[in-house]
């Protein structure tokens, strides 16, 4: 992944380029091993981590997960014998209910998923081996509630399964109200919130620290009170090898099969923010790129005729690296070559959108360089005053 200016401005060259090859080597180790560990037998640091090995007491009123009163947001295999599966970061289940209390029943692998009540996120459930039930809240209110489950980490940590939810004893579960507005973001490792909760920059990825609630993506879809789906996977590239399209109509996308039905989720915004991995060392051809982009900006064309696209650039990219300087005023150049050209095609709804190179002294760094927590609310606001200029929405409080 790119580095940006700051981070660039303590290192040397050979320290640079040294931490690029062995990062990369660390990924590609890390997701072959973690990737097929399926089930293994606004969130800060002050949200506490539910990884207690303790049994949770069941609840009497069982509410399937085929229940057609919940929402599922993100992509889901609703017909996996596990119950409905999803690995892409920010997949969610989300119920409203009347009761006290709430338990769900998931196989969470090596996941960590937000718990998020009455629109408050409370605790971060984390995996455990053997263990399937999870209390979510208790000691509500005897009144009208919602809760959302809300995937933190990304593909490459495994798929979760959700079998359903337990009420407190007379709960009820009301009909939710699907939101009318809906954004998908399109990326890599800075869509997924790789490294957002770490420390610093010196720690390395870990399921940890990955934190896709507090994503850019995921904030800006909040303030607009939107539906979000993020297809995103770290070290992931446009063209021309180890790209994110490849993956871009699977379901699972560890699995060819089951193909996602397009039809099933409009969006009235696409966000893709792709090319960190592309650009340095070394920048990709043109014309090969520019052509690549096209095609993949067809094809979200084609499944989404009247949505609004983004072709985004930033937070990490930087003019500064040492080799192949101006990677960033190259990568600006061929994306604004791409907008340029749709627009002039007839596609008024394509726009350029970049993030500014993230601020280290300012806002801090994440895991191996990667935007902060505050980097990806200083992000976050770039996208909502986008969608406010261009769309005329009006967003509403961003700080959970």
């Amino acid at each position: 992944m790119a580095v940006g200016k700051d981070a660039l401005s303590v290192i040397s060259p050979i320290v640079y380029h040294f931490f690029l090859i062995m990062k990369r080597l660390f990924l590609v180790t890390f997701f072959a091993f973690t990737t097929p560990l399926v089930f293994a037998t606004e969130n800060t640091p002050a949200v506490a981590q539910d990884n207690e090995t303790t049994t949770v007491s069941a609840l009497p009123v069982e509410i399937a997960s085929t229940d057609p009163k919940l929402h599922y947001m993100g992509r889901f295999d609703l017909g996996n014998a596990s119950g409905p599966t999803c690995a892409w970061s920010g997949s969610a289940i989300a119920l409203r209910f009347h009761g006290t209390a709430i338990n769900a029943k998931l196989l969470l692998g090596n996941n960590r998923f937000e718990v998020v009540v009455d629109g408050l996120p409370t605790k971060v459930l984390v995996g455990t081996a053997g263990k399937n039930l999870y209390n979510l809240a208790s000691g509500l209110s005897d009144s009208d509630h919602t809760v959302m489950l809300f995937k933190d980490t990304e593909a490459n940590v495994g798929m979760a399964s959700f079998q359903g939810f337990q009420l407190s004893q007379g709960g009820t579960v009301l009909p939710y109200p699907s939101p009318s507005r809906q954004i998908e973001v399109i990326g890599d490792s800075i869509s997924c919130g790789y490294g957002n909760e770490a420390a610093s920059n010196k720690e390395h990825f870990s399921p940890a620290t990955e934190n896709a609630y507090w994503s850019y993506g995921a904030i800006t879809a909040r303030a607009f009170g939107a539906d979000y789906t993020c297809i995103a996977w770290s070290g992931k590239k446009l063209w021309p090898d180890n790209s994110i399209v490849a993956l871009y109509d699977r379901v699972l996308p560890t699995l060819d099969k089951p193909v996602w039905k397009f039809d099933s989720q409009k969006p009235n915004v696409v966000l893709i923010n792709l090319c960190s991995n592309d650009f340095g060392p070394g920048n990709p051809e043109q014309e090969g790129w520019v052509k690549a982009y096209h095609a993949f900006v067809d094809q979200v064309r084609k499944n989404y005729p009247d949505a609004t696209i983004y072709l985004a650039l930033g937070s990490m990219m930087s003019d500064d690296w040492p080799r192949d300087r101006h990677a960033l005023s190259t990568a600006r150049g061929y994306i604004q070559r791409v907008v340029g050209e749709c627009n002039t095609a007839g596609d008024a709804k394509i726009h350029f959108l970049e993030f500014e190179v993230q601020n280290a002294a300012v806002n801090g760094l994440g895991a191996d360089w990667h935007p902060s927590l505050k980097t990806h609310k200083v992000m976050a606001q770039k996208f909502i005053d986008a969608l406010k200029k261009d769309l005329g929405w009006a967003a509403s409080d961003t700080s959970h």
